[in-house]
């Protein structure tokens, strides 16, 4: 069979399937991908003719279910084989292409090799966007979640970026309780990381970058975790900047306190009062004698204004 023919007949089929959701993973995904799989590439897909479907159709059930049986029965390196043997035939209809796909990249997944599986993966996300579109995600997700610790640190946000997607498109997923639970162990291991970083410029008085660190912190992760410290010591960083530059009017730091107090009697962000805050009992002080010095300045300015002064 002319293999333009088919060419064009796979498009065709392609063209076909949900665009709109195609294109949403398609962009997530695999802008960058340029993977070609192995010696079998999409050419081996057919939509003969059932004349020679069925010539195939009993040697292929055959080999499949062999291969299946092994799957089923956790031996992986064995069903791999016999999957990789049965995608080279030339002629695979395509819902049994992108099954056997499925399979090598699930193989691949349970026998830790990860960087394979997630080109399998990525593959049969970019041309089959089919029910089974779910499942492949939380795979993909997961080879990167299993590949992850501190030295690579941007296989963490690839893993947390794709979890993201599944629950925001998928949110009934069977799979949601265990990517909430990693989504919240990996975003407070990534704001530890933020925090003792904060806290060593804080400690080496360079409060301009602890000020800016603490604001990325509160701005990454108020919607998870209780931020109320991380206020409190950007407004002494702020208030320490200030006393340094002589801008004694304290501009900058009242209206992080304002915006701190919004947030204290907003219940719903549970700020507790400082004192029963788990800080070092320098920095309570500390920002108490601010909030009086605010305060001060607050009172001073008003009667300043109403007596016209």
């Amino acid at each position: 069979m002319n293999n333009n023919f088919n060419i064009n007949r796979i498009d065709h089929h392609v063209n076909k399937m949900n665009i709109s959701f195609k294109k949403r993973i398609y962009n997530f995904f695999l802008k960058k991908t340029k993977f070609i799989i192995m010696n079998h590439p999409m050419i081996n897909i057919s939509d003969t003719s059932a004349e020679v479907a069925e010539v195939a159709e009993v040697s292929e059930v055959a080999e499949v279910s062999e291969a299946e049986y092994l799957f089923q029965k956790k031996d992986y390196k064995k069903a791999l084989i016999n999957f990789n043997n049965i995608i080279k035939k030339s002629f695979l209809n395509k819902e049994l292409y992108y099954n056997i796909i499925k399979k090598i990249a699930l193989c691949y997944f349970y026998l830790k090799k990860y960087d394979l599986a997630i080109n399998f993966f990525k593959f049969i996300l970019k041309y089959n966007t089919d029910n089974s579109a779910e499942e492949n995600i939380f795979h993909l997700g997961m080879c990167y979640y299993l590949q992850s610790n501190d030295y690579l640190f941007f296989k963490k946000m690839k893993y947390i970026k794709i979890f993201l997607f599944l629950r925001k498109n998928y949110p009934n997923s069977r799979y949601l309780p265990k990517i909430e639970k990693i989504i919240y162990n990996a975003f407070l291991t990534l704001k530890k990381k933020k925090e003792s970083i904060g806290m060593y410029y804080f400690n080496k008085k360079k409060y301009k970058s602890s000020i800016r660190v603490f604001k990325q912190i509160i701005n990454d992760y108020q919607d998870i975790f209780n931020i109320q410290k991380y206020y409190i010591y950007m407004i002494i960083s702020q208030y320490k900047v200030e006393k340094e530059n002589k801008n004694y009017s304290f501009e900058k730091t009242m209206k992080l306190h304002n915006t701190y107090l919004q947030f204290f009697l907003e219940t719903k962000n549970s700020f507790i009062y400082e004192i029963n805050l788990s800080l070092p009992s320098k920095i309570k002080k500390q920002f108490q004698k601010i909030e009086i010095h605010l305060i001060l300045i607050k009172k001073i300015t008003q009667y300043l204004l109403y007596n016209n002064i």
